[in-house]
């Protein structure tokens, strides 16, 4: 791959993030009404207007509020490249440590269900794809079409009703009953989260397989494809060699954006199990109006999109010579 090429996506990855940065900082700034409304509560704020004004000024230069603009949107910058996003407004710990806390939760859930997804939609829309109108896809393409329309609250919902409450299968909500240590509590919670890493590992299987059902479909009529055939390859060497390569771009692609979405793309299934993830915590987050909590959630959503739309980038280039040439020339 070309370095000048690569150094380009660097340079654009980091402006788009320099851009999530400022957003964040001007989304608080610019909401309608006194900043320290969403840092103390309403009610407190107009308690303090009538008893303590001078509370009001103490906290709006606490925060720095009373500084121009430019000021405040440089200590900003400052304070998130040492990474010191402050305290959460509703438990006054530090938001670096709470958002690291939470985001181990869902990446155990979320890394193995985008693994298993991709690796099952994929196998399974690559022979369906190839062999259009055969057993695999008259079965299984009505079922995924299916799946693909059900919205993820909705699912969570139902397996929640049927494998929670009415069979007892799997436990309701939380991801570990408490009071274990070692292998007991690993196990525990592999069985909590059992259920709702089912429910996306269905629905992004789904997903992937209509993906690479309609890749493989379009390829597998493309010119090359009968001259290989043409030349004596078998079906399985054409399939490898050719309709694979091909179909991998946009899949990666696809893949590598869910990836980017890891940490707030499980929200819906997060608050329906109360698995305290990164989903649950934006939920309670946006509830109680914990902006700190909020700015440093999104931030590391957005950075993880960049970091995934880049590496998606560098594999098909890697993949397929003809986008390199392409960007050598662009």
């Amino acid at each position: 791959m070309c370095f000048a090429s690569l150094g380009k996506r660097l340079v654009e990855a980091v402006f788009i993030i320099f851009c999530i940065i400022t957003i964040n900082f001007i989304l608080i700034r610019f909401m309608p009404g006194d900043p320290v409304v969403h840092i103390i509560g309403e009610d407190e704020y107009l308690r303090l207007e009538a008893e303590a004004p001078e509370v009001i000024e103490e906290v709006r230069r606490e925060y720095g509020l009373d500084k121009p603009l430019p000021v405040q949107y440089i200590t900003y910058l400052n304070k998130t490249l040492h990474l010191d996003f402050g305290n959460s407004y509703r438990t006054k710990l530090p938001v670096l440590e709470t958002v690291l806390f939470r985001m181990r939760w869902t990446l155990l859930l979320t890394i193995p269900a985008i693994v298993l997804s991709s690796v099952l939609g994929g196998g399974l829309g690559l022979r369906a794809g190839w062999k259009k109108g055969g057993l695999l896809d008259t079965i299984a393409s009505p079922i995924m079409l299916f799946l693909n329309t059900i919205p993820t609250n909705c699912m969570a919902i139902l397996f929640l009703m049927v494998f929670a409450f009415q069979m007892g299968l799997f436990p309701i909500s939380g991801i570990t009953s408490g009071g274990l240590s070692g292998l007991e509590k690993a196990v525990d919670i592999l069985w909590h989260m059992a259920l709702p890493l089912m429910i996306l590992v269905i629905l992004r299987t789904a997903s992937y397989y209509m993906l690479m059902k309609s890749t493989v479909q379009t390829i597998r009529d493309e010119e090359y494809i009968t001259v290989a055939r043409g030349k004596g390859f078998s079906q399985g060497q054409v399939l490898r060699r050719h309709v694979l390569k091909n179909a991998l771009c946009p899949y990666l692609t696809s893949v590598c954006m869910q990836f980017g979405h890891i940490l707030g793309g499980s929200m819906l299934v997060e608050v329906v199990f109360s698995w305290k993830g990164m989903g649950t915590l934006i939920y309670d987050a946006v509830n109680t109006k914990d902006f700190p909590i909020l700015q440093t959630c999104f931030l590391f959503i957005g950075i993880c999109v960049v970091a995934f739309n880049l590496l998606a980038d560098v594999l098909n280039m890697l993949i397929d010579p003809r986008l390199r040439e392409e960007d050598r020339h662009a």
